[in-house]
């Protein structure tokens, strides 16, 4: 079994240590996926929304939130 998962809500700082990409263009990315999510401002991006979006396990993405 997985380990669990600590935090549900993935921010800027977790994509860009993901990705290497700066700040802006990690939050650019993660406007792309409230857009494609249909979510509004006040709405949280989950793991799974992340997930869905970059094509990647759950396994593979949890190391990266802190």
């Amino acid at each position: 079994m997985s380990a669990p998962i600590h935090r549900l809500c993935f921010y800027t700082a977790d994509l860009k240590l993901m990705t290497g990409k700066s700040e802006r263009t990690c939050q650019r990315i993660l406007q792309v996926i409230r857009d494609c999510n249909g979510l509004q401002k006040h709405q949280p991006i989950t793991v799974f929304h992340v997930c869905d979006y970059l094509g990647i396990s759950l396994e593979k993405l949890l190391p990266f939130v802190r």
